[in-house]
């Protein structure tokens, strides 16, 4: 008796394992395949590499280094409890405010342009004199 969800090797050629359900495909290459049947109207260029199954490396080696969260002040860690300013830096608790860490961002103005675009302008008719 032969099982539908067994995993066999996947015939794409990827590493992956594949079920009978999917035509012996893993998951990846089957959605590939059945995006290019649909699709045959549109034209999309190939790469060198298959999309949807990367080749076995290190997944170590490329990963870009993770930034580390500082604040832009006193330089110091602050992990997730970091204070985005509207300046576009990070802060810690005590640099947290536009006056401690001397901000550029201009509030008054933006809270100008935030009010004109949401309040309308109400004007009334003129009078007319006798």
């Amino acid at each position: 008796m032969v099982n539908e969800t067994e995993a066999l090797p996947c015939e794409g050629g990827c590493g992956l394992y594949g079920t009978r359900v999917n035509n012996n495909l893993c998951s990846l290459c089957y959605k590939k395949s059945v995006l290019q049947h649909s699709t045959a109207l549109i034209f999309e260029p190939e790469t060198e590499q298959s999309q949807c199954c990367p080749p076995m490396s290190s997944p170590v080696a490329e990963e870009e280094p993770v930034k580390k969260r500082r604040c832009g002040r006193c330089k110091r860690k602050v992990g997730m409890l970091g204070f985005k300013c509207r300046c576009g830096h990070m802060f810690c608790g005590s640099h947290r405010y536009p006056e401690e860490h001397s901000c550029p961002f201009d509030y008054k103005q933006s809270g100008r342009l935030a009010l004109a675009t949401q309040l309308p302008l109400i004007r009334a008719d003129k009078l007319q004199r006798f």
